[in-house]
Protein backbone atom coordinates (compact mmCIF):
# COMPACT_ATOMS: atom_id res chain seq x y z
CA UNK A 1 0.00 0.00 0.00
CA UNK A 2 1.75 3.23 -0.88
CA UNK A 3 2.88 5.46 1.91
CA UNK A 4 0.24 7.93 3.30
CA UNK A 5 1.39 11.40 3.16
CA UNK A 6 1.28 13.54 6.48
CA UNK A 7 -1.39 14.72 8.32
CA UNK A 8 -1.45 18.62 7.05
CA UNK A 9 -3.24 21.00 9.66
CA UNK A 10 -5.82 21.98 6.81
CA UNK A 11 -4.13 25.10 6.38
CA UNK A 12 -6.78 28.07 4.20
CA UNK A 13 -5.73 26.93 1.01
CA UNK A 14 -3.98 23.94 -0.45
CA UNK A 15 -0.58 24.56 -2.60
CA UNK A 16 -1.69 24.00 -6.16
CA UNK A 17 -5.47 24.87 -5.63
CA UNK A 18 -7.67 27.45 -7.49
CA UNK A 19 -8.91 30.62 -5.61
CA UNK A 20 -12.79 29.25 -6.57
CA UNK A 21 -11.63 25.47 -4.78
CA UNK A 22 -10.36 27.14 -1.73
CA UNK A 23 -13.56 28.73 -1.39
CA UNK A 24 -15.11 25.50 -1.19
CA UNK A 25 -14.00 25.74 2.38
CA UNK A 26 -14.06 29.14 2.68
CA UNK A 27 -16.79 31.29 1.92
CA UNK A 28 -18.48 28.37 -0.37
CA UNK A 29 -15.94 26.76 1.48
CA UNK A 30 -16.41 24.91 -0.10
CA UNK A 31 -18.01 20.20 -4.82
CA UNK A 32 -19.90 17.47 -6.02
CA UNK A 33 -19.83 14.02 -8.66
CA UNK A 34 -20.51 11.15 -9.03
CA UNK A 35 -22.67 11.50 -10.28
CA UNK A 36 -26.75 8.24 -11.31
CA UNK A 37 -24.59 7.77 -10.58
CA UNK A 38 -29.14 8.46 -9.64
CA UNK A 39 -27.35 8.26 -11.61
CA UNK A 40 -25.14 7.62 -13.76
CA UNK A 41 -25.30 8.75 -12.03
CA UNK A 42 -25.74 9.67 -9.76
CA UNK A 43 -25.07 10.06 -8.96
CA UNK A 44 -25.39 11.01 -7.66
CA UNK A 45 -22.89 12.36 -6.87
CA UNK A 46 -20.65 14.23 -6.24
CA UNK A 47 -20.30 12.09 -9.85
CA UNK A 48 -23.67 10.07 -9.45
CA UNK A 49 -23.98 6.52 -9.30
CA UNK A 50 -27.03 4.14 -8.89
CA UNK A 51 -27.02 2.10 -6.52
CA UNK A 52 -26.19 -1.12 -8.90
CA UNK A 53 -23.82 1.07 -10.42
CA UNK A 54 -24.42 0.46 -14.11
CA UNK A 55 -26.44 1.98 -16.74
CA UNK A 56 -26.96 5.18 -18.35
CA UNK A 57 -26.93 7.93 -16.49
CA UNK A 58 -30.78 9.38 -16.86
CA UNK A 59 -32.78 8.82 -13.51
CA UNK A 60 -36.13 7.72 -14.47
CA UNK A 61 -39.21 7.73 -11.74
CA UNK A 62 -42.47 6.87 -11.76
CA UNK A 63 -44.86 8.35 -9.21
CA UNK A 64 -47.08 5.51 -9.41
CA UNK A 65 -46.03 2.12 -7.66
CA UNK A 66 -44.01 -0.13 -8.39
CA UNK A 67 -41.19 1.82 -6.28
CA UNK A 68 -38.60 2.00 -7.29
CA UNK A 69 -34.75 1.56 -5.14
CA UNK A 70 -32.80 4.59 -6.88
CA UNK A 71 -29.35 6.20 -5.96
CA UNK A 72 -29.02 9.80 -5.99
CA UNK A 73 -26.97 11.50 -8.91
CA UNK A 74 -23.89 12.41 -6.77
CA UNK A 75 -22.04 15.40 -7.45
CA UNK A 76 -18.97 15.76 -7.66
CA UNK A 77 -19.55 11.61 -8.01
CA UNK A 78 -21.70 12.06 -9.37
CA UNK A 79 -23.29 11.23 -10.29
CA UNK A 80 -25.05 7.49 -12.18
CA UNK A 81 -26.49 4.64 -13.64
CA UNK A 82 -30.07 3.84 -12.97
CA UNK A 83 -31.43 0.54 -11.23
CA UNK A 84 -33.47 -0.96 -13.83
CA UNK A 85 -36.59 0.58 -13.55
CA UNK A 86 -40.16 -0.76 -14.19
CA UNK A 87 -41.81 0.33 -17.16
CA UNK A 88 -44.91 2.42 -16.09
CA UNK A 89 -48.01 0.89 -17.47
CA UNK A 90 -50.58 2.69 -19.33
CA UNK A 91 -53.83 2.92 -20.40
CA UNK A 92 -54.30 2.00 -24.87
CA UNK A 93 -54.78 5.27 -26.52
CA UNK A 94 -57.79 4.79 -28.96
CA UNK A 95 -57.62 4.89 -32.57
CA UNK A 96 -59.20 8.30 -33.77
CA UNK A 97 -61.76 7.98 -36.47
CA UNK A 98 -61.54 10.31 -39.58
CA UNK A 99 -62.16 13.70 -38.50
CA UNK A 100 -61.22 13.59 -35.17
CA UNK A 101 -58.98 15.69 -33.37
CA UNK A 102 -55.90 14.14 -31.27
CA UNK A 103 -55.12 16.11 -28.58
CA UNK A 104 -51.52 16.66 -27.74
CA UNK A 105 -50.68 16.12 -24.15
CA UNK A 106 -47.55 17.65 -22.86
CA UNK A 107 -46.10 16.85 -19.55
CA UNK A 108 -43.62 19.81 -17.07
CA UNK A 109 -41.74 18.74 -14.57
CA UNK A 110 -41.41 21.31 -11.41
CA UNK A 111 -40.52 21.90 -8.29
CA UNK A 112 -43.02 21.83 -5.44
CA UNK A 113 -42.82 22.45 -1.35
CA UNK A 114 -40.29 21.44 0.91
CA UNK A 115 -40.98 17.25 1.72
CA UNK A 116 -40.47 17.05 5.72
CA UNK A 117 -38.17 18.89 8.02
CA UNK A 118 -34.68 19.43 6.75
CA UNK A 119 -31.95 16.74 8.14
CA UNK A 120 -29.59 18.30 10.20
CA UNK A 121 -26.60 17.26 12.14
CA UNK A 122 -23.19 18.10 9.70
CA UNK A 123 -20.87 20.85 11.15
CA UNK A 124 -19.92 22.28 7.81
CA UNK A 125 -21.64 22.52 4.50
CA UNK A 126 -22.57 19.79 3.07
CA UNK A 127 -20.87 18.62 -0.32
CA UNK A 128 -22.31 15.86 -1.78
CA UNK A 129 -24.86 13.56 -1.51
CA UNK A 130 -25.64 10.32 -3.23
CA UNK A 131 -28.22 7.00 -1.89
CA UNK A 132 -27.98 3.33 -2.16
CA UNK A 133 -30.38 0.46 -0.59
CA UNK A 134 -28.97 -0.70 2.62
CA UNK A 135 -31.15 -3.77 3.93
CA UNK A 136 -34.26 -3.07 3.26
CA UNK A 137 -34.04 0.86 3.82
CA UNK A 138 -33.27 3.02 0.74
CA UNK A 139 -30.35 5.58 2.63
CA UNK A 140 -29.74 9.24 1.65
CA UNK A 141 -25.21 9.41 2.08
CA UNK A 142 -23.93 12.67 2.71
CA UNK A 143 -20.77 14.43 2.58
CA UNK A 144 -19.27 17.17 4.36
CA UNK A 145 -16.56 19.79 4.81
CA UNK A 146 -16.87 18.14 8.43
CA UNK A 147 -14.49 15.32 7.43
CA UNK A 148 -17.93 12.72 8.05
CA UNK A 149 -19.82 10.45 6.03
CA UNK A 150 -23.80 10.71 7.63
CA UNK A 151 -26.39 8.16 6.64
CA UNK A 152 -30.02 9.43 6.90
CA UNK A 153 -33.73 7.71 6.56
CA UNK A 154 -35.00 10.17 3.96
CA UNK A 155 -38.64 8.50 4.60
CA UNK A 156 -38.48 8.78 8.11
CA UNK A 157 -36.22 12.23 8.22
CA UNK A 158 -34.32 10.79 10.52
CA UNK A 159 -30.37 10.77 11.19
CA UNK A 160 -28.91 7.04 11.23
CA UNK A 161 -25.01 6.89 11.65
CA UNK A 162 -21.85 8.94 11.33
CA UNK A 163 -19.12 7.53 9.61
CA UNK A 164 -15.26 9.14 10.12
CA UNK A 165 -12.20 8.59 9.01
CA UNK A 166 -10.95 11.59 6.30
CA UNK A 167 -8.69 14.24 7.70
CA UNK A 168 -10.41 17.04 6.33
CA UNK A 169 -13.29 17.96 3.76
CA UNK A 170 -15.09 15.37 2.20
CA UNK A 171 -15.88 16.81 -1.44
CA UNK A 172 -17.05 13.62 -3.36
CA UNK A 173 -19.27 10.89 -2.70
CA UNK A 174 -20.58 8.05 -5.30
CA UNK A 175 -22.18 4.74 -4.20
CA UNK A 176 -22.42 1.37 -6.40
CA UNK A 177 -23.29 -1.88 -4.98
CA UNK A 178 -21.15 -4.97 -5.32
CA UNK A 179 -22.01 -8.58 -4.78
CA UNK A 180 -25.29 -7.59 -2.85
CA UNK A 181 -22.99 -5.42 -0.36
CA UNK A 182 -23.39 -1.31 -0.46
CA UNK A 183 -20.76 0.55 -0.47
CA UNK A 184 -19.50 4.16 -0.99
CA UNK A 185 -16.53 5.27 -2.29
CA UNK A 186 -15.28 9.11 -1.23
CA UNK A 187 -12.43 11.36 -2.33
CA UNK A 188 -11.07 14.10 0.01
CA UNK A 189 -8.85 16.94 0.95
CA UNK A 190 -6.71 14.42 2.91
CA UNK A 191 -5.53 12.82 -0.78
CA UNK A 192 -6.94 9.58 -0.38
CA UNK A 193 -9.74 7.66 -2.11
CA UNK A 194 -11.61 5.60 0.20
CA UNK A 195 -14.02 2.35 0.07
CA UNK A 196 -17.06 2.26 2.38
CA UNK A 197 -18.78 -0.64 3.48
CA UNK A 198 -21.88 0.55 4.40
CA UNK A 199 -23.57 -2.14 6.18
CA UNK A 200 -20.64 -3.00 8.35
CA UNK A 201 -20.04 0.65 8.41
CA UNK A 202 -16.03 -0.37 8.38
CA UNK A 203 -13.95 1.65 5.28
CA UNK A 204 -10.24 1.22 4.07
CA UNK A 205 -8.18 3.35 1.82
CA UNK A 206 -7.81 2.66 -1.48
CA UNK A 207 -5.14 5.21 -2.44
CA UNK A 208 -3.43 8.65 -3.04
CA UNK A 209 -3.59 11.30 -5.09
CA UNK A 210 -1.09 14.18 -4.91
CA UNK A 211 -3.47 16.48 -4.40
CA UNK A 212 -6.92 17.08 -2.97
CA UNK A 213 -9.58 14.60 -4.86
CA UNK A 214 -12.80 16.66 -5.79
CA UNK A 215 -14.91 14.41 -7.92
CA UNK A 216 -15.74 10.13 -7.74
CA UNK A 217 -17.90 8.54 -9.84
CA UNK A 218 -18.65 4.86 -9.93
CA UNK A 219 -20.57 1.95 -11.48
CA UNK A 220 -20.25 -1.33 -13.63
CA UNK A 221 -17.51 -2.01 -16.29
CA UNK A 222 -18.47 -5.32 -18.61
CA UNK A 223 -19.40 -6.69 -15.05
CA UNK A 224 -16.93 -5.14 -12.87
CA UNK A 225 -17.28 -2.24 -10.60
CA UNK A 226 -15.19 0.50 -11.28
CA UNK A 227 -14.01 4.45 -9.95
CA UNK A 228 -12.83 6.77 -11.28
CA UNK A 229 -11.67 9.96 -9.16
CA UNK A 230 -10.33 13.15 -10.21
CA UNK A 231 -8.02 16.06 -8.52
CA UNK A 232 -6.45 19.51 -7.97
CA UNK A 233 -4.15 19.02 -10.51
CA UNK A 234 -6.35 17.67 -13.47
CA UNK A 235 -5.58 14.33 -13.33
CA UNK A 236 -8.13 10.97 -13.50
CA UNK A 237 -7.32 7.94 -11.82
CA UNK A 238 -9.08 4.68 -11.98
CA UNK A 239 -9.62 2.09 -9.57
CA UNK A 240 -10.87 -1.46 -9.81
CA UNK A 241 -12.89 -1.81 -6.48
CA UNK A 242 -13.37 -5.88 -6.43
CA UNK A 243 -9.78 -5.83 -5.52
CA UNK A 244 -8.95 -2.60 -3.98
CA UNK A 245 -6.13 -1.25 -6.45
CA UNK A 246 -5.46 1.23 -8.89
CA UNK A 247 -5.94 0.22 -12.82
CA UNK A 248 -4.30 3.83 -14.59
CA UNK A 249 -4.36 7.03 -14.53
CA UNK A 250 -4.44 9.59 -17.09
CA UNK A 251 -3.87 14.00 -17.31
CA UNK A 252 -7.42 14.83 -18.29
CA UNK A 253 -7.24 18.36 -17.69
CA UNK A 254 -4.78 21.56 -17.04
CA UNK A 255 -6.86 22.40 -14.14
CA UNK A 256 -8.70 21.08 -11.47
CA UNK A 257 -11.31 18.31 -12.56
CA UNK A 258 -14.18 19.91 -10.15
CA UNK A 259 -16.95 17.07 -11.35
CA UNK A 260 -17.55 13.61 -12.72
CA UNK A 261 -20.36 11.89 -14.42
CA UNK A 262 -21.35 8.43 -15.27
CA UNK A 263 -23.36 6.76 -17.69
CA UNK A 264 -23.57 5.50 -21.40
CA UNK A 265 -22.71 6.65 -25.06
CA UNK A 266 -24.36 3.83 -27.11
CA UNK A 267 -22.46 0.43 -25.49
CA UNK A 268 -19.70 2.53 -24.26
CA UNK A 269 -19.54 3.21 -20.64
CA UNK A 270 -18.22 6.48 -20.23
CA UNK A 271 -17.09 9.07 -17.76
CA UNK A 272 -17.49 13.07 -18.38
CA UNK A 273 -15.13 15.09 -16.28
CA UNK A 274 -15.68 18.67 -16.07
CA UNK A 275 -13.01 21.38 -15.24
CA UNK A 276 -11.24 24.58 -14.08
CA UNK A 277 -10.21 24.47 -17.84
CA UNK A 278 -13.59 25.88 -18.59
CA UNK A 279 -13.69 22.75 -20.25
CA UNK A 280 -15.42 19.32 -20.44
CA UNK A 281 -14.06 15.55 -21.89
CA UNK A 282 -15.54 12.20 -22.58
CA UNK A 283 -13.63 9.30 -21.14
CA UNK A 284 -14.33 5.40 -22.34
CA UNK A 285 -13.69 3.90 -18.66
CA UNK A 286 -12.81 0.56 -20.23
CA UNK A 287 -9.87 1.64 -22.16
CA UNK A 288 -9.12 4.77 -19.72
CA UNK A 289 -8.35 7.09 -22.91
CA UNK A 290 -10.43 9.83 -23.89
CA UNK A 291 -13.19 9.95 -26.26
CA UNK A 292 -14.08 12.00 -28.84
CA UNK A 293 -13.23 15.99 -28.51
CA UNK A 294 -12.61 18.53 -25.76
CA UNK A 295 -16.10 20.31 -25.37
CA UNK A 296 -15.12 24.25 -25.05
CA UNK A 297 -17.93 26.93 -25.15
CA UNK A 298 -18.09 27.75 -21.16
CA UNK A 299 -15.95 30.87 -20.97
CA UNK A 300 -15.52 30.55 -16.92
CA UNK A 301 -15.12 27.57 -15.22
CA UNK A 302 -16.93 24.37 -15.44
CA UNK A 303 -18.17 22.72 -12.08
CA UNK A 304 -20.86 20.56 -13.02
CA UNK A 305 -22.11 17.79 -15.16
CA UNK A 306 -24.72 15.49 -15.98
CA UNK A 307 -25.21 12.42 -18.27
CA UNK A 308 -28.32 11.46 -19.73
CA UNK A 309 -31.19 10.82 -22.37
CA UNK A 310 -33.12 14.06 -23.57
CA UNK A 311 -35.88 13.54 -26.53
CA UNK A 312 -34.53 10.15 -27.69
CA UNK A 313 -31.02 10.43 -27.36
CA UNK A 314 -28.10 11.27 -25.03
CA UNK A 315 -26.68 14.16 -24.16
CA UNK A 316 -24.55 16.09 -21.69
CA UNK A 317 -25.13 18.65 -19.49
CA UNK A 318 -22.95 21.12 -17.87
CA UNK A 319 -22.52 24.10 -15.40
CA UNK A 320 -20.58 26.56 -14.25
CA UNK A 321 -19.14 30.05 -13.21
CA UNK A 322 -20.27 31.65 -16.39
CA UNK A 323 -23.93 31.32 -14.76
CA UNK A 324 -24.67 29.46 -17.80
CA UNK A 325 -26.13 25.70 -18.50
CA UNK A 326 -25.01 24.02 -21.52
CA UNK A 327 -26.57 20.98 -23.83
CA UNK A 328 -24.15 19.32 -25.57
CA UNK A 329 -24.44 15.70 -28.35
CA UNK A 330 -21.60 13.56 -27.58
CA UNK A 331 -21.54 12.38 -30.96
CA UNK A 332 -19.99 15.63 -31.79
CA UNK A 333 -18.81 17.75 -29.11
CA UNK A 334 -21.14 20.46 -29.83
CA UNK A 335 -23.41 22.68 -27.79
CA UNK A 336 -26.88 22.24 -29.14
CA UNK A 337 -28.85 25.07 -29.30
CA UNK A 338 -28.99 28.10 -26.57
CA UNK A 339 -27.66 28.29 -23.22
CA UNK A 340 -30.17 28.01 -20.29
CA UNK A 341 -29.65 30.81 -18.24
CA UNK A 342 -31.51 32.28 -14.45
CA UNK A 343 -28.91 31.36 -12.47
CA UNK A 344 -27.20 34.50 -10.56
CA UNK A 345 -23.88 32.66 -9.62
CA UNK A 346 -21.99 29.98 -10.27
CA UNK A 347 -24.11 26.69 -11.14
CA UNK A 348 -22.50 23.53 -9.18
CA UNK A 349 -24.64 21.15 -9.67
CA UNK A 350 -26.99 19.47 -11.69
CA UNK A 351 -29.17 15.87 -12.33
CA UNK A 352 -31.17 14.71 -15.26
CA UNK A 353 -33.69 12.00 -14.74
CA UNK A 354 -37.16 11.27 -15.45
CA UNK A 355 -40.39 11.83 -14.14
CA UNK A 356 -43.52 10.52 -15.55
CA UNK A 357 -41.79 9.69 -18.66
CA UNK A 358 -41.00 13.63 -18.79
CA UNK A 359 -37.61 14.73 -18.75
CA UNK A 360 -36.45 16.98 -16.01
CA UNK A 361 -33.28 18.93 -15.33
CA UNK A 362 -32.30 20.37 -11.92
CA UNK A 363 -30.02 22.91 -10.83
CA UNK A 364 -27.97 24.15 -7.67
CA UNK A 365 -26.14 27.42 -8.01
CA UNK A 366 -23.76 29.25 -5.06
CA UNK A 367 -26.44 31.82 -5.33
CA UNK A 368 -29.17 29.49 -2.75
CA UNK A 369 -30.94 28.44 -5.21
CA UNK A 370 -32.60 25.32 -7.19
CA UNK A 371 -34.53 25.44 -11.07
CA UNK A 372 -36.03 22.64 -12.63
CA UNK A 373 -35.81 22.98 -16.07
CA UNK A 374 -37.66 21.45 -19.35
CA UNK A 375 -34.34 20.01 -21.47
CA UNK A 376 -36.16 19.46 -24.58
CA UNK A 377 -37.93 23.15 -24.55
CA UNK A 378 -35.22 24.58 -22.95
CA UNK A 379 -36.64 26.22 -20.62
CA UNK A 380 -37.00 26.78 -17.18
CA UNK A 381 -40.37 25.46 -15.34
CA UNK A 382 -41.88 27.14 -12.34
CA UNK A 383 -40.07 29.53 -9.83
CA UNK A 384 -37.07 29.03 -8.72
CA UNK A 385 -37.04 27.94 -5.18
CA UNK A 386 -34.33 29.78 -2.24
CA UNK A 387 -33.08 26.44 -0.80
CA UNK A 388 -29.75 26.79 1.11
CA UNK A 389 -28.73 29.91 2.56
CA UNK A 390 -24.92 30.81 1.20
CA UNK A 391 -25.23 28.50 -1.54
CA UNK A 392 -26.22 25.07 -3.11
CA UNK A 393 -23.91 22.62 -3.95
CA UNK A 394 -25.30 19.26 -4.46
CA UNK A 395 -28.94 18.12 -5.92
CA UNK A 396 -30.10 14.39 -6.56
CA UNK A 397 -33.20 13.12 -8.03
CA UNK A 398 -34.81 10.16 -6.71
CA UNK A 399 -37.68 8.61 -5.32
CA UNK A 400 -38.73 8.51 -1.28
CA UNK A 401 -42.00 6.61 -0.43
CA UNK A 402 -42.84 6.01 -3.86
CA UNK A 403 -42.81 9.97 -4.48
CA UNK A 404 -40.54 12.03 -7.18
CA UNK A 405 -38.14 14.10 -5.20
CA UNK A 406 -35.15 16.24 -5.35
CA UNK A 407 -32.37 15.93 -2.35
CA UNK A 408 -30.12 18.54 -2.19
CA UNK A 409 -27.32 20.29 0.19
CA UNK A 410 -25.74 23.33 0.64
CA UNK A 411 -23.09 25.52 2.43
CA UNK A 412 -26.01 25.90 5.70
CA UNK A 413 -24.99 22.31 6.81
CA UNK A 414 -28.62 21.20 6.00
CA UNK A 415 -29.92 18.21 3.40
CA UNK A 416 -33.63 19.05 2.21
CA UNK A 417 -36.37 17.01 0.28
CA UNK A 418 -38.34 19.21 -2.41
CA UNK A 419 -41.42 17.40 -4.24
CA UNK A 420 -41.34 16.98 -8.14
CA UNK A 421 -44.47 18.48 -9.50
CA UNK A 422 -45.71 16.89 -12.98
CA UNK A 423 -48.34 18.85 -14.84
CA UNK A 424 -49.88 18.16 -17.75
CA UNK A 425 -51.21 20.60 -20.96
CA UNK A 426 -53.26 20.11 -23.78
CA UNK A 427 -53.78 21.42 -26.73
Amino acid sequence: MPKAPPAPPVPPEEEGESEERGRRRGVVTGVMVAAVALAATVLIVVPSALDDGGGSGTVTVTSAPPSQDLALATSPAVTASPTPTATPTSTPTPTPTPGDSVATVVASVGLGEQSGKSLKGHSKAVQSVAGITIGDRYTVVSGGQDGSLRLWDPVKHKFLHRLTGHRGEIYAVSTITIKGTPYAVTGGYDHTVRLWNLKKRTHRILGYHPIAVFAVAAGNVKGKPVAVTGDGDGMLRFWDLSKRRQIGSVRAHGKDVNWLAWGKIGDRVVAVSASEDESLRVWDVAKRKAYGKRYTGHTKPVFSVTLGEVDGRTVAISGGKDEKIRIWDPKTGKSIGKSLTGHKDNVYTLCLGTVDDAPVLVSGSTDGTIRAWDPVARKSVGESVKAHKGGVYTVAITEVDDKPVVVSGGKDRSIKIWNLETTFTGS
